[in-house]
């Protein structure tokens, strides 16, 4: 899960499609807000200033922790490149209750949370990894669609490396 507003991917894809970045997502470097996908140079928090305090930890428990700093080389000036570090953790629930009954009351909320009124223009609350796994079912039926950009990077990819791109492409 990213804990910027978007992951930097959805820019990359932005850029790809030549349109510009959703409002509220970036900085530019003098730290202006910006929509200029080529501009964008730091993806805001999810969540403002508690969001920025969780992305905090997780830089310190992730990239830091793994003697690999993501985000200082970028505050001093140096160039932005997507590289991921990630943090795993493993929780024996049955060490704080029965799994079976947390598994129940993880349901229960959900049910309790779906249930809940819809904004205007909706008829449907998600759970984490919900649109995600429609998306993936849509894609495996349809295909995946790609901006021409993506199209265009990938064929010279392939070209560089003499590696025959799938038919559709």
């Amino acid at each position: 899960m990213a804990t910027s507003i978007v992951a930097a991917g959805k820019v990359d894809v932005a850029r790809d499609k030549g349109i510009a970045v959703g409002e509220g997502w970036a900085l530019d470097r003098e730290g202006k807000a910006t929509t200029d996908v080529d501009r964008a140079s730091v993806l805001l928090p999810a969540g403002g200033p508690k969001g920025s305090g969780l992305a905090l930890m997780f830089q310190c428990l992730t990239s830091l922790m793994a003697n690999n700093p993501l985000l200082v080389p970028v505050l001093q000036g140096g160039e932005i490149v997507h590289k991921q570090n990630s943090v795993l953790a493993a929780v024996d629930i049955g060490l704080f209750t029965e799994v079976d009954t947390f598994a129940g009351q993880v349901d229960e909320l959900i049910d309790e949370l779906k249930a809940l009124p819809k904004a205007e223009g909706h008829d449907h609350i998600f759970m984490p990894g919900e649109l995600e796994n429609r998306t993936c079912d849509e894609r495996q039926q349809n295909g995946i669609p790609l901006p021409a950009g993506t199209v265009q990077r990938l064929r010279e990819v392939s070209l560089r490396c003499g590696i025959d791109l799938p038919e559709g492409l």
